[in-house]
């Protein structure tokens, strides 16, 4: 059949551009759980320095405000991952909800459970139109959530993209993964000849490459986080260690070098604390 050759190599280029979409999309949501472990672990050392800043006597007033100020930055964390748990509860029977939608949108919700939700809203913050992803819930949760990771191509609540993009849209960015076989297999382009399909097919995949290369560099700034909250993280944990072996719990009983830990210990979980909440853009 005349352009059979050209199609079957269009839908080919369009499949292997959405599975490495998928392989890119799977990454960053690894990478994006990875930063929220790291910061729920932050969490936790920071309450063990609140606890021994809390048990030192005699100490300087200025180190209890610091201290304080750590601890106000902690808890305002906290809550918002509190505050997701809850919202989070209300996502569990999305699957179910959105089962009318079909088997790509099944996937899709699938792929993107509760507990990568919360880590893109402990990362990102709020949805693309401004709504915080924290007071979402439902299907509203999860399409926000996706659409962060597509470049917000997907509208909370919305029909998603435009008609000659609808296949893309049903379940957000992970149904681009779908690649060339949705093109046929949505029955859009059945009766198309095979030039048009093939055009199609090409124009398709430009738009999930470049949607791929907008992954990597969301990929590249959630990385550079995770990075920047290790070394203080380890940090914070090995100097806490080294005050706390040596058993002293008044402030005056300190040496000059173990006060200057103990700034330093300040010092770097007070930048913890604000690493923890910082949102990326």
């Amino acid at each position: 059949m005349f352009n059979s050759g050209y199609k079957k190599a269009a839908l080919e280029a369009a499949q292997e551009a959405g599975e490495q979409y998928q392989d890119t999309y799977d990454i960053t949501i690894r990478h994006t759980t990875g930063l929220h472990e790291k910061k729920l672990e932050a969490v936790v050392i920071l309450k063990q320095v609140d606890d021994y800043i809390h048990s030192l006597s005699n100490k300087p007033g200025e180190l209890s405000k610091q201290m304080s100020r750590v601890t106000l930055k902690r808890q305002a964390f906290e809550q918002e991952v509190d505050q997701l748990q809850i919202e989070s509860k209300k996502t569990d029977k999305i699957s179910t909800s959105l089962a009318g939608a079909g088997a790509m949108a099944g996937a899709g919700i699938a792929a993107f459970g509760p507990t990568a939700a919360m880590a893109v809203a402990t990362t990102f913050g709020t949805a693309s139109t401004g709504t915080a992803i924290a007071t979402l819930s439902g299907a509203a949760a999860t399409n926000a959530a996706l659409a962060w990771l597509g470049g917000g191509a997907l509208a909370v609540g919305g029909g998603g993209m435009a008609a000659g993009e609808a296949f893309l849209a049903l379940a957000g960015p992970v149904g681009w993964a779908i690649g060339g076989a949705a093109i046929l297999g949505g029955g859009a382009f059945a009766n198309h000849k095979n030039k048009k399909i093939a055009e199609e097919a090409e124009a398709q995949t430009r738009k999930i490459k470049k949607e791929t290369e907008n992954l990597k560099e969301i990929d590249t700034r959630v990385e550079a986080e995770r990075k920047a909250i290790r070394p203080l993280h380890s940090g914070v944990k090995k100097i806490l260690k080294q005050l706390e072996a040596l058993g002293h719990r008044d402030y005056k009983k300190l040496s000059s070098e173990e006060k200057e830990m103990l700034r330093t210990l300040l010092n770097s979980s007070e930048a913890l604390s604000e690493r923890i909440g910082v949102k990326l853009q």
